[in-house]
């Protein structure tokens, strides 16, 4: 049985670092998932694209925030497989629009659609990406789980930038005692939902009006907030005694396990998402302060892990194979919901200069010699028991 290791650290002075081990589930050796066999490919010849010479992006330069050394070590090397490319895509439910303490009116509800693209309708402009796909990667990286703080009973429970709703509907499912709301700027939560949850069209950078909570949960804000120091005091505002706040984020730069270089055309993806969210202070560079911030803020007991994750179906091991192939896919939508906005809206590119980089991106993450990561950062964190504010709101 392969083991991944997570190297997980503590702030507290008392506390050592530690290592959670994340083990795949058992491959009975009589019952064990053999590798998938690449199907034999044509050779495809790419499609002409039109001449666009688009702006060279300078790299942007961002100080990342300081860490200790133990922090940045990541699950140990995953090990390669011998095999080619594994290309198949795989198929997510449709959503419907759920009721809210915010009237959804017509407004509301409409969405903006640019570019082929759906985006909220409520604030619009403050949150430049797209509302319509879903991720089964947290899933199969967290191996089933739902959260790593140690939690012990959570009366209520936020799950901040909710999204389409699944992890909040699988918290209240899994916790019948618990009362979750679900907050997003976005009402494409599902209609049919556990009677203990809730879900209001909010944003999470206004004054929070709660009463509150045990546990906030939130993941995947890199590139919408303006103030992280802010957002995550008014989290400690809104957290009971003894409560508990959970990030996880990924970093926003892709990395080659095998010491190539990141293919150029990501890297330039990547370096223009980068460029324009520090034009518009809502910054990419979230997940390696997160850490920093919460201790800023007051939070004890504070834990990082920080895990690998296959950005491609390259790994030998047939867990982080699947983790590889649903982060491949996810990826692959990403090269052009993520971004596109940025790059017409913030960098004054034109559509078509955008859709030929995106297909170049599409292309070099279908090359299985890149051994392509992204460090995930889980990131979690207690109100002191001792503190008498006991939260805001009413």
């Amino acid at each position: 049985m392969t083991e991944i290791q997570v190297k997980s650290t503590s702030s507290s002075p008392k506390a050592e670092s530690s290592t959670q081990t994340l083990a795949p589930q058992p491959q009975p050796q009589s019952e064990s998932q053999p590798d998938i066999e690449p199907e034999s490919q044509p050779d495809i010849q790419p499609d002409v694209q039109p001449d666009i010479q688009p702006e060279v992006l300078p790299e942007p330069q961002i100080q990342e925030a300081a860490q200790d050394p133990a922090d940045n070590q990541a699950n140990d090397a995953i090990e390669p497989d011998d095999n080619d490319a594994l290309e198949r895509d795989s198929a997510f439910g449709g959503n419907s629009i759920a009721s809210s303490k915010t009237s959804l009116t017509e407004g509301i509800t409409k969405y903006r659609q640019e570019n082929g693209r759906r985006y909220h309708a409520y604030r619009d402009g403050k949150y430049l990406f797209p509302n319509d796909e879903l991720s089964h990667v947290f899933t199969l990286v967290y191996e089933g789980r739902l959260y790593f703080s140690p939690l012990e009973n959570p009366h209520r429970v936020l799950d901040a930038g909710t999204g389409t709703g699944i992890w909040a509907i699988d918290f209240a499912d899994r916790h019948p005692e618990s009362f979750v709301i679900g907050s997003d700027l976005s009402p494409i939560q599902p209609g049919w939902i556990p009677p203990n949850l809730e879900f209001e069209v909010d944003d999470i950078e206004d004054t929070w009006r709660h009463k509150p909570f045990d546990f906030i949960h939130m993941r995947m804000m890199a590139g919408s907030i303006k103030d992280w120091p802010a957002l995550i005091a008014q989290a400690y505002a809104n957290l009971q005694p003894g409560g508990w706040l959970e990030f996880c984020e990924f970093e926003v730069w892709v990395h080659c396990q095998n010491d190539t270089e990141v293919p150029q055309l990501i890297h330039k993806w990547q370096t223009g998402l980068t460029e324009a969210g520090e034009r518009i202070g809502r910054t990419f560079n979230v997940a390696p302060n997160l850490k920093r911030w919460m201790e800023e803020a007051g939070f004890v007991g504070i834990t990082q892990n920080i895990i690998k994750v296959p950005d491609t179906p390259w790994p030998k091991d047939p867990r982080w194979k699947e983790v590889g192939l649903y982060q491949q896919q996810n990826m692959l939508d990403a090269s052009s919901a993520y971004g596109q906005a940025h790059f017409t809206r913030v960098l004054g590119w034109s559509v078509e200069e955008f859709q030929v980089l995106s297909a170049g991106v599409r292309r070099e993450l279908k090359n299985l010699k890149y051994h392509m990561i992204s460090n995930l950062h889980v990131v979690y964190g207690q109100k002191p028991k001792d503190d008498g504010a006991g939260g805001v709101g009413h």
